[in-house]
């Protein structure tokens, strides 16, 4: 199935004055915007802000396509706590997730540790599902790449439809790459088809975001460079 890119939609810069403020020039970052939308697509919360951005796999997994490392790899720790490694691939960076798909895309959960550079996975998964303290995992989609006399950005956007019974709250969001890895005595042909999976933003949500039995939570994840 190819990825849906959401080229229909105008592109456009989505930030605010108060956020831009909190960008300094040169600075690559993202901003975080979520939606909760009841059954009828109402819109009954919202709230954008400055993603806490970046931990340290995006700088490892970046390191890899401005390099040669082919044979021996780079050594990058996964969200399941294992340290594999890493050749230059094309296959770095994907976070076209299918809908039910909970390994990789836009991850969201109910831990409240304050982000950290080191951090490798988010800290409390909200599993796929429609039991209990679970929600349905939408495919991810994304935006056109947008700019403006400061700012270009793109947009990752997934929903999570609440159909557990009862209230969620959601305390922290992620998101999470999909990568091939190799191992330091094989070659990088080895490894094709051995993929896993690699956090590279985590933010938390003070207060968190409740989303009521029967709403939708629309995550947007806007990476970004300013000038």
């Amino acid at each position: 199935m190819e990825t849906k890119m959401n080229l229909a939609v105008a592109a456009k810069v989505v930030t605010t004055d108060a956020i831009n403020k909190q960008f300094l020039p040169g600075e690559i970052g993202a901003v975080l915007d979520w939606q909760v939308r009841d059954s009828d697509g109402k819109i009954v919360s919202s709230h954008i802000r400055k993603s806490e951005s970046y931990v340290r796999q995006f700088l490892d997994l970046l390191l890899l396509k401005f390099s040669d490392v082919n044979m021996l790899g780079l050594p990058v720790l996964d969200t399941s706590d294992a340290t594999l490694y890493l050749p230059n691939s094309p296959e770095i960076f994907y976070s076209d997730a299918l809908a039910n798909n909970q390994l990789y895309g836009i991850i969201v959960g109910t831990g409240n540790t304050a982000p950290d550079i080191s951090d490798n996975h988010i800290e409390t998964i909200i599993a796929h599902g429609v039991g209990a303290g679970q929600m349905s995992y939408g495919a991810v989609t994304f935006g056109a790449p947008a700019s403006d006399a400061t700012t270009s950005q793109f947009t990752i956007t997934r929903n999570f439809a609440n159909g557990s019974g009862g209230a969620i709250t959601v305390n922290e969001i992620a998101l999470y790459v999909k990568a091939v890895w190799s191992d330091p005595i094989i070659s990088f042909q080895t490894a094709i088809g051995r993929v896993a999976y690699f956090m590279v933003l985590r933010d938390v949500i003070a207060g968190g975001i409740a989303v009521a039995n029967g709403q939708t939570l629309t995550v947007n994840y806007r990476p970004q460079a300013v000038v």
